[in-house]
């Protein structure tokens, strides 16, 4: 739990600029017990919630024995509301953490390409200029 801990606080570092992490509870409110959230609160999320064996989220002793993964997008409803569904889902056991960590990695390296993407191709939407921006001649002095 320690190694996966660690792992999701280095991940919300190094992509800082990004996503930001919260840890939730999903039986009352949250996506998951451990949600990233892209920074300019667009789609999609990325929820994992812990999983038990021969107990639940109130026993104070519980020790994860697995983790589901989802990939979750906002989709328009017909009346203009906006739900999320998922996109992609995946579940790993306790003995799995890194590949849990490497695919979390994926999904933050996912949403920093496509905001770099977006920022690149948004910096300007006007054609270029055809104006030169040659210095002024000095003709005529």
């Amino acid at each position: 739990m320690d190694r996966l801990s660690a792992g999701l606080e280095m991940i919300a570092q190094d992509y800082r600029r990004h996503v930001d992490y919260h840890e939730e509870d999903p039986e009352t409110f949250g996506a998951g017990h451990f949600v990233f959230y892209p920074r300019d609160e667009t789609s999609p999320r990325w929820a994992i919630e812990e999983q038990y064996t021969d107990t639940d989220w109130s026993d104070p002793d519980r020790v994860p024995t697995s983790w589901t993964w989802q990939d979750q997008r906002l989709q328009r409803q017909p009346d203009g509301s906006h739900i999320w569904t998922v996109h992609s889902e995946g579940e790993v056991t306790s003995a799995e953490v890194d590949r849990l960590l490497e695919i979390t990695r994926t999904w933050a390296h996912g949403v920093r390409t496509a905001h770099l993407r977006e920022g690149f191709f948004s910096v300007s939407s006007s054609p270029p200029s055809t104006t030169s921006h040659r210095p002024p001649s000095n003709r005529g002095l």
